[in-house]
């Protein structure tokens, strides 16, 4: 199980990753670009950035979206905290009694749970769906 774990530290780091890298995608005046927006009677708005043509529509549709969003990386911070709870329950081999109260079958099963949305990674294991 400390594969599994490991799996999911993993994907939540790179999850992390992609939505800080969203910061550098969009170009702005206060990163010392040169926008100019250009709008003509009866014709879609030209976006220009640094003096090269840039869909206008792109433009906005990126440049309203927060980014890095606050919401995801506090979600990802929550299932990794989960995670860093239950691994360490589920990788103790030293106790080898029966499991009464089925408080590591449901640490496994959660941390099966979290590793859902994955399941198409080339990492993932077939053992870990629950």
């Amino acid at each position: 199980m400390s594969a599994l774990a490991d799996f999911l530290r993993a994907r939540y780091d790179e999850a992390r990753q992609r939505e800080h890298a969203k910061r550098k995608v969009i170009p702005s005046a206060f990163d010392g670009h040169n926008i100019d927006w250009r709008f003509k009677v009866d014709e879609p708005e030209t976006l220009y950035i640094d003096g090269h043509p840039y869909p206008a529509e792109k433009y906005t549709e990126i440049a309203t979206v927060a980014a890095p969003d606050p919401d995801v990386i506090a979600d990802l911070d929550a299932k990794l905290a989960i995670v860093d709870l239950l691994a360490p329950i589920v990788a103790d081999e030293s106790y080898q009694g029966p499991d009464h109260y089925g408080g590591v079958d449901a640490c496994e099963k959660a941390l099966s749970i979290l590793a859902r949305p994955f399941a198409g990674h080339p990492d993932y294991q077939e053992d870990w769906a629950t």
